[in-house]
């Protein structure tokens, strides 16, 4: 539980580094990189309603629903 807590309050920080997607050009997860999504209710992005993270070990979390409406953000392992 606090594994996912951290994930969304991560990516709403990270907020200026996010890259929005139409649901046509979902960005795939590169290997290599952790991969943190989050979808919302609505194009405004101001409900986060579920998410997705790929961790650099390979294990994955998934919290919610998804939608269209989703943001992603990768960042390199270390």
């Amino acid at each position: 539980m606090v594994r996912r807590i951290a994930v969304l309050v991560s990516a709403l920080v990270a907020a200026p580094l996010l890259v929005a997607a139409p649901a046509s050009a979902i960005p795939a997860c590169r290997a290599g990189f952790q991969c943190d999504r989050v979808y919302y209710t609505d194009a405004t992005h101001d409900v986060a309603v579920g998410g997705f993270t790929r961790f650099c070990d390979g294990s994955t979390i998934t919290w919610g629903e998804t939608t269209s409406f989703q943001v992603t953000r990768q960042a390199a392992c270390q």
